[in-house]
């Protein structure tokens, strides 16, 4: 027995497929930083399915969202520890 519904994964690609003649009018280095959301969409493919949403469009916005505020959280962590402490032995 098949699936009735598509996974989010399926409707984050769909997305991203409907969306390939604006990713191919941006520049290529903002083509990479599209193609970077859309991953990061899909690393939250099971909160996603979770909301099955009649509209997945903003579902998928906010799973982007939701990494590029992770990402900035941690540099400003960073700054703050360069900041108090010098860099790090790692950096």
């Amino acid at each position: 027995m098949g699936r009735t519904l598509p996974t989010f994964t399926m409707i984050v690609d769909q997305t991203r497929a409907e969306l390939s003649p604006f990713r191919k009018a941006l520049r290529k280095e903002d083509q990479a930083i599209l193609d970077s959301l859309f991953s990061d969409a899909r690393f939250h493919s099971q909160a996603g399915a979770f909301l099955a949403p009649v509209d997945p469009f903003p579902v998928i916005l906010l799973c982007m969202l939701l990494e590029e505020r992770r990402e900035r959280l941690s540099l400003e962590r960073r700054i703050r520890e360069i900041e108090d402490h010098g860099p790090s032995p790692s950096s």
